[in-house]
């Protein structure tokens, strides 16, 4: 997303528009987020069969140049579907983040999604194993 509005990099108009420093663009967090290690949650994901599923962003405060923030996360869902290519489990984290106040500033459900292995990924997994 492009984050054009000068609010995002001067800070005199962040300043008149009424913020303490110039805000952090919407999609900010995404330099912030992982998924961490394969297997965070207790969950072995195969990341060779991981894609992307959606984010969505929920901002209760603008971020600002200079904010502190402490970032926790879970997962909050798993679920498995079939889908035409197959099945899925489709994995569900929030994160949220916390500025310096100890205020929630922003909140990010971000989905992936980890594919079956097909029956060639197994047959070939057990030539490797061999």
């Amino acid at each position: 997303m492009l984050a054009d509005d000068a609010l995002h990099f001067d800070a005199e108009a962040a300043a008149a528009a009424g913020y303490a420093a110039v805000v952090a663009p919407p999609t900010f967090s995404a330099a912030a987020q992982s998924w961490g290690a394969p297997t965070e949650g207790g969950l072995e994901l195969d990341l060779s069969r991981v894609l992307a599923g959606g984010a969505q962003w929920e901002y209760d405060l603008p971020i600002v140049a200079g904010d502190v923030l402490t970032v926790s996360g879970e997962v909050v869902s798993v679920e498995h579907k079939t889908g035409r290519r197959g099945g899925m489990t489709l994995i569900t984290r929030e994160s949220r983040f916390v500025n310096q106040r100890g205020e929630l500033a922003l909140t990010v459900r971000s989905t992936a999604i980890e594919l079956d292995r097909t029956p060639a990924d197994r047959r070939s997994q057990d030539l490797e194993d061999a």
